[in-house]
């Protein structure tokens, strides 16, 4: 908070409590008296008060957000009518109200004005409405408009925001996946690329995969890849199945060493290299030719979903660790194997088994499923909410994906059965990520006492 944005928050409060004048009243009056604050300065602050205050800050924070709405602050109308859209299959008619109605009239003369956050979020009221044709018409004009910008606008901060309302291509790109466009989808998501967009990248993937008969092919592990290594939890994940299964590429017929002389001759002779970086791609999958190689990218790739807080990960890399052994395709499809009874003759010992790091795993799974529940139920505010379940908020989409009733319920369950398979008692005593509560001996397994993995005696539960 500026020293600004304080003076001003102190000087509305203050002309409330002494005038009596609504904080709705005095709220451009205060903006106009404190030099320097602006009506960005004003929603900026909202930010502050929602995601950083109690409850009441939280309530001021939302009341700030409507203000500038009504005052014309265009930001601020996109957030107001997105709340009301979020908000309408919880409440049904909410769209409808006055407040809304007025948000939504302002929001179509400021889509005029060609602002793309806001012609973006028109086409999301579109959609809502069922009115498809007309959704995709905005969307196409937003992406046109993105495609002609040479860079970041100065005169408004806000439309240099990268999320939902900055990437048309993905809404759009549904829209054309959904009606069997699969061609204008891809092309459509070319736009997302060229701005290095992550969840392009994987849409895209996922679209591929399924035009080629539900194949991996080269396109598939290059925008996969792409959005793995920009962080994209989903990618990540979807990648490190994909080593753990796959089978190794197809064994080379070794070469003499006097005809590799002469073909690196070649190569360093030939007037244009292929740069291509699909076809590198290509050549990095062939570095991964041994079941051992392609484990540790599994678990790798696994590894960065998980650093994410992305907990579908932490059961993968848990059921990974507990492999005695792994074989040159569907390790992770096998039936879990963590005393080695295995007599498959492919079966290879698993290098990454480690009972320990699937313990952590799993305490950070069921740490997080008690933490995300109870705070669900306990907290009044969504900033409360989001400090609450800090690590796991850190990104909050992330949270959103798994914090539903029955994501929560699946995912404690799983972490449950993989633990009594194993034997493994869930304790924190193993490295966690940052931020994850330590509270000890969590649960013991069910299985036979005595016959587990990694069991703890009963005096040292605590």
């Amino acid at each position: 908070m500026t020293h600004t944005q304080a003076l001003w928050l102190a000087s509305w409060r203050k002309d409330n409590i002494e005038t009596g004048r609504p904080l709705e009243k005095g709220f451009m009056p205060m903006i106009g008296i404190v030099p320097n604050m602006t009506l960005d300065d004003a929603y900026d602050l909202s930010f502050i008060l929602r995601n950083k205050g109690g409850v009441s800050c939280g309530k001021q924070g939302r009341l700030i957000v409507k203000l500038c709405a009504e005052n014309g602050h265009a930001e601020a109308v996109v957030q107001v009518v997105a709340s009301a859209l979020r908000q309408d299959a919880t409440k049904p008619g909410i769209i409808r109200s006055r407040d809304v109605m007025m948000a939504l009239d302002r929001l179509r003369d400021i889509s005029k004005t060609g602002n793309v956050r806001a012609i973006v979020m028109e086409a999301n009221v579109a959609r809502h409405n069922g009115n498809i044709g007309q959704a995709i018409k905005l969307y196409e004009q937003a992406l046109e408009r993105i495609v002609k910008e040479t860079g970041p606008n100065p005169k408004d901060k806000y439309a240099n925001i990268k999320d939902e309302f900055s990437s048309p291509w993905i809404e759009l790109a549904y829209l054309h996946v959904s009606r069997g466009h699969h061609v204008e989808a891809m092309k459509v998501y070319m736009v997302g690329l060229e701005r290095d967009d992550p969840m392009a990248y994987f849409n895209l993937a996922r679209l591929d995969y399924y035009m080629a008969g539900n194949q991996h092919t080269t396109d598939w592990l290059y925008n996969m890849t792409k959005a793995a290594a920009s962080g994209h939890y989903k990618a990540a994940h979807e990648l490190g199945e994909y080593y753990a299964n796959s089978p190794c590429p197809p064994t080379k017929k070794e070469v003499p060493f006097l005809e590799k002389l002469r073909g690196f001759a070649t190569f360093i002779n030939q007037s244009n290299l292929n740069l291509n970086p699909k076809v590198q791609i290509h050549q990095h999958e062939q570095f991964a030719n041994t079941p051992e190689k392609r484990i540790k990218l599994a678990h790798y790739w696994l590894n960065i979903a998980r650093s994410n807080y992305y907990l579908p990960a932490n059961i993968t890399l848990a059921e990974l660790c507990l492999q005695k052994f792994i074989y040159p395709k569907d390790t992770l499809l096998k039936p879990l194997d963590p005393f080695g009874h295995s007599k498959d003759s492919e079966a290879i010992e698993n290098p990454l088994f480690n009972p320990k790091e699937a313990q952590a795993m799993l305490y950070e799974v069921m740490i997080a499923t008690l933490v995300i529940a109870e705070s669900k139920a306990r907290c009044e505010s969504h900033a409360q909410y989001l400090y609450e379940t800090t690590p796991w908020s850190k990104h909050e989409e992330v949270l959103e994906v798994v914090e539903s009733q029955e994501t929560l319920q699946d995912l404690e369950e799983q972490a449950e059965m993989i633990a009594d398979a194993a034997g493994i008692d869930i304790t924190s005593s193993h490295k966690l990520l940052e931020g994850i509560l330590r509270v000890g001996f969590l649960r013991p397994h069910k299985g036979e006492r005595g016959q587990g993995v990694l069991e703890i005696k009963e005096e040292e539960r605590v």
